[in-house]
Parts: structure tokens; C-alpha cells; sequence
């Protein structure tokens, strides 16, 4: 009965881990949009600090629930330091770009990052893609091409900081690979959460101004929707493969199309929507790959 029984369990374990991933996901987007809302009042700065500020009250339930403060062991502080730096300064470029584009337009330009960290994936790690991955990542540079519209279409400074956060997000991805294996999750966040505070605290402080109460309690709900975040995606992973869970981040397309209707009167580009699909499928098929080829390498081992 025991035998039969297991993998129900187990099924049942990756619902739960990517509703949860789900949820996360719709938690992160919804930080996005509180942004996007408050970015015409306040600076860059002050908005990525003010969020990883109020991030840190979920984050401590997280660090907690992992034994306390005391419990926290930081095996390789040199390279957790650097992974909280590149998301402090990709999170800040990406504020930068919420607040000069729409929202899918941000997030259909971020979904490039798994094509960035196959491209840097061979000189850095000194992998071999093969032709398979190959022709992903072509055919994702050209749904790129198709969301983006050189020529035919203005592309701005925030497009270009929305770039850089993607190729920071694959160093982070990259770095990620190398250590997240042997530091705790409550450290990995701890990291994210406090760089974000870290590298926005110079120029919160030359451009800051007093909120109005009502922004700061928009700030505190986007605050505390990006700290639980983190949680849930965390916690979803302890529940299912990451295989099963990295997909969900493209359920934020969904959440950017709907939150741009309601709230910025954005309408719907179908050609941004087609440019996605076509780099979504294309990041689908590269986690496929990798998916499998790192199962034929633990087979070898």
C-alpha cells in the first residue's frame, strides 16, 4: 500500500511546489506593478530601497523558520557578496526599465536570460552547446527581434537597462549554479534582499523624498508581496524539481498583460505577445535540453 501510495505523494508534492512557484510568481509581478505606479513620484533609488526595506520582514519569518540568525552559515562569503551585488544592480536596472516600459514589454525582454546564460555558458563555464541549443537560442534572438522592432519601433534607455538586467540576471544564474548547492536558501535571499539595499543606499540618499503616507503603504504592500516572493519560490523548490518550477516565471506574462489593462490603460501588442511566445518556447526547450543533458551526465557519473 506504501509502494502504490508514493507517488501520489509525490505528485502531490509538485502541484504544491508550482502552485506555490505560481503564486510567487504573481507576488513578484505585483511588486512590479507597485513600482511602475510609484515611479512617478520617486526616484529609482529610493523605490528599489524602499522595497528590499520592507522585503526584509518576510524575509526574517524566512530566516527564522531556517533556526534564526544563528543558524545561518555562509560557506563562500566572497561569491554570496558578488550574487548580492549583481541583484541589487540588475534589480535596480530593472525598476529603471518598469518604469519607462510597460510591463510585458519589461518582462518579454527579461525571458531572454536563458538564452544569455547558454550564450555565456561557454566561455565562462566552458560548455559545450550543441545543436540543439544552438537553434534555440537563434530562434529566441529573433522573437527578440520581432518584441523589440529595430527600425520600426522607438527603443529607448529603458529597453537597454531592461538588457543589462537579463545579462546580469545569467551571471546571477551562472553564479548560481556553482553555489547554490552549498548555501542555504535563507542566505541566498538574504544576499539578494540585502544587496538591493546596499547598492541603492548612495542614490536613495541624494534623491530622496519624504513619501506621502498613502505611497508608503504602496511601498510596504510591494515590499512585503516581493520578501514573500522569495519565500514562495524557495519553498516551492523544496517541494519540486527546479525543472518544474523555473517554467512558472513566464505565468508573469499573463500577469503583466492584465495589470497593464487595469491599472496603466496599456493596450495589448500582438506582436510583443508573439515576439514572447516565440522566446518563451525557445527558453522552454533550452531547460528541456539542459534538463536532460544533466541527466545523461549524472548517468556517467
Amino acid at each position: 500500500m506504501t509502494a502504490l501510495s508514493a507517488p501520489v505523494d509525490d505528485g502531490e508534492r509538485v502541484l504544491a511546489g508550482i502552485s506555490l512557484a505560481l503564486l510567487g510568481n504573481l507576488a513578484f509581478a505585483s511588486a512590479d506593478a507597485v513600482v511602475k505606479l510609484l515611479s512617478v513620484r520617486y526616484s529609482v533609488f529610493q523605490l528599489a530601497f524602499m522595497q528590499a526595506s520592507f522585503a526584509t520582514i518576510p524575509l526574517m519569518v524566512l530566516v527564522m523558520k531556517h533556526g534564526g540568525p544563528g543558524r545561518l552559515r555562509v560557506r563562500h562569503p566572497r561569491l554570496v557578496l558578488l550574487r548580492g551585488l549583481l541583484a541589487g544592480f540588475g534589480g535596480t536596472c530593472g525598476v529603471y526599465a518598469y518604469s519607462q516600459l510597460p510591463l510585458a514589454d519589461s518582462y518579454a525582454i527579461a525571458f531572454s536570460t536563458p538564452l544569455i546564460v547558454t550564450l555565456l555558458s561557454i566561455p565562462l563555464l566552458g560548455e559545450k552547446v550543441g545543436i540543439h541549443r544552438w537553434g534555440a537560442v537563434v530562434v529566441g534572438l529573433v522573437g527578440v527581434l520581432i518584441m523589440v522592432r529595430p527600425g520600426f519601433a522607438a527603443v529607448g534607455p529603458g529597453h537597454g537597462a531592461m538588457f543589462v538586467a537579463a545579462v546580469n540576471g545569467a551571471f546571477v544564474v551562472l553564479l548560481m549554479r556553482k553555489i547554490a548547492r552549498l548555501e542555504q536558501p535563507a542566505v541566498m535571499v538574504t544576499a539578494a534582499v540585502g544587496g538591493q539595499i546596499l547598492v541603492n543606499i548612495p542614490g536613495m540618499i541624494w534623491t530622496f523624498q519624504t513619501p506621502a503616507l498613502a505611497d508608503l503603504g504602496l511601498a510596504a504592500l510591494g515590499g512585503l508581496a516581493m520578501g514573500s516572493a522569495q519565500f514562495l519560490i524557495v519553498r516551492g523548490l523544496s517541494l519540486a524539481p527546479a525543472s518544474a518550477v523555473a517554467p512558472m516565471q513566464y505565468s508573469m506574462m499573463l500577469w503583466a498583460v492584465i495589470y497593464g489593462a487595469v491599472l496603466f490603460a496599456t493596450p495589448v501588442d500582438p506582436i510583443l505577445l508573439a515576439g514572447a511566445s516565440i522566446v518563451i518556447g525557445s527558453g522552454l526547450y533550452i531547460m528541456h535540453r539542459e534538463r536532460r543533458r544533466g541527466r545523461t551526465l549524472r548517468a556517467h557519473v
